[in-house]
């Protein structure tokens, strides 16, 4: 490898702190600050994110279709990551500066709290998934051997790493010190710059694609929705991306009312604990990938995870909880490992039916199917608080709200996980079948 190319994979790869900072900020603690500090309706969230799941069934998608069929000298995606990283930055700035007059205790549904909710988490999301698909979608096309797409994964894990732990562990010890506007202006700023830095290490090359002819847009999702290779691999990740997003959220309300601990940091470090036992658990599952290929890893990660989540069932102590949580690292970094290899994979065996490369459009469906996890997890967590009976106006809840919160952070994520496995069980691309691929692509180069 020379030098250029080495930092070329590290330029891009640092993109990945920018996606994992907007995105575990937002999803570990945006509820959080609408529900417990803003006095927002359980239920006036649920219906916020039930709306902006709706969106995203033609957010993602429209995005991955005008992305594969854009051409510029510049090439397909680049153009759309430098055009959109600064609004991105200044649209999560938004989800924290909340004007002073709409905050009041127990805004309901249709308040101008809601309303303003409403509208900066469909342009977040809006700006986020365009951005993001963009910076995904190069990564198959700038690295077709598996050799490299294992490396420049790496790299990318280590960078999700440590904006996990940034996010998750000390957002809100930033925020309590800065103020909650001030933190979204830091991060909104540091994950523009991310994507930008990620465009030094980024290239296209406009003339491979160039001649290629538009695919019209339901054609697009005829092929996408009856590939069973994506089908199979979308409903696992689905699993898997409700398991990971229900967690950060739970967190700091498990912590508050079922250990009572209410100072940001250790909340933080709660759920930050996983994110520092990953790191070194990345070389035990590239081991076992090399022993057992992607798909069974994928799965002995699931059964990991899941195993590892029932201690906090039971904790009464936040120690015994933060250990728990530190354990469940190594199943964590199997998961955040091989998804993408999986995807490219699967996007790799489109590429030889439909004759042409349509990373855009595969990375939106399966941003659209996986942010289903988002009303998953806020429907079922704005449920379970209402109906174990939590009121964000008192100081002492119910002793129900700490057995739904045990449910919600264990047995929930379980079951997701078990049929997680049932859905990389049933993912046909793997043995015989995938080597055959391999082997068409490689006679092409």
């Amino acid at each position: 490898m020379t030098t250029s190319s080495y930092w070329r994979k590290l330029l891009y790869a640092f993109g990945m702190f920018g996606v994992t900072l907007s995105y575990q900020a937002f999803t570990g603690w945006i509820q959080f600050y609408y529900l417990d500090i803003l006095r927002l309706a359980p239920a006036a969230m649920s219906v916020a994110w039930v709306i902006f799941t709706l969106w995203n069934m033609v957010n993602d998608p429209l995005a991955g279709q005008l992305s594969d069929n854009t051409r510029t000298r510049w090439g397909r995606r680049i153009p759309w990551i430098a055009a959109l990283s600064i609004p991105l930055g200044v649209s999560f700035y938004l989800l924290w500066a909340v004007p002073g007059g709409l905050v009041g205790e127990g805004a309901a549904l249709f308040s101008g709290l809601w309303w303003y909710f409403l509208a900066v988490l469909l342009l977040f999301d809006t700006l986020w998934s365009a951005v993001v698909l963009n910076y995904v979608a190069l990564f198959p096309e700038m690295y077709p051997k598996q050799g490299d797409r294992a490396s420049v994964s790496a790299w990318r894990q280590v960078f999700t790493i440590v904006a996990l732990i940034l996010a998750i562990t000390f957002t809100k010890d930033i925020a309590e010190r800065m103020g909650w506007g001030k933190m979204g202006m830091l991060f909104g700023g540091i994950t523009a710059l991310a994507f930008l830095i990620s465009l030094l290490g980024s290239r296209e090359d406009p003339k491979r694609t160039a001649d290629e002819p538009p695919v019209p847009f339901m054609q697009a999702l005829t092929y996408t929705f009856t590939n069973p290779s994506f089908l199979w691999f979308v409903f696992m990740n689905l699993m898997v991306e409700f398991t990971l997003l229900v967690l950060p959220a739970v967190v700091p309300l498990y912590a508050k009312y079922v250990l009572g601990v209410s100072e940001g940091l250790q909340q933080g470090l709660l759920s930050g604990a996983a994110f520092l036992t990953a790191i070194p658990s990345f070389a035990l599952w590239a081991w076992a990938a090399k022993r057992w290929e992607t798909r069974t890893t994928v799965m002995a990660a699931m059964v990991a995870f899941a195993a590892l989540l029932l201690p906090l069932l039971f904790v009464q102590r936040y120690l015994h909880a933060i250990i728990t949580t530190a354990t469940l690292g190594v199943g964590l970094a199997g998961l955040l490992m091989l998804r993408d290899i999986m995807l490219a994979d699967v996007i790799d065996e489109d590429s030889l039916v439909a004759g042409v490369r349509r990373e855009g459009m595969y990375f939106g469906i399966n941003g659209f199917i996986i942010r289903l996890a988002f009303a998953f997890q806020g429907t079922m967590l704005g449920g379970m608080l209402a109906l174990s009976g939590y009121n964000p106006a008192l100081a002492e809840q119910p002793p129900n709200v700490a057995l739904g919160l045990r449910v919600l952070i264990t047995l929930v994520p379980m079951m997701a996980m078990a049929v997680g496995v049932f859905g990389a069980w049933k993912y046909p691309l793997h043995g015989a079948r995938l080597a055959a691929v391999k082997a068409r692509l490689g006679s092409r180069e």
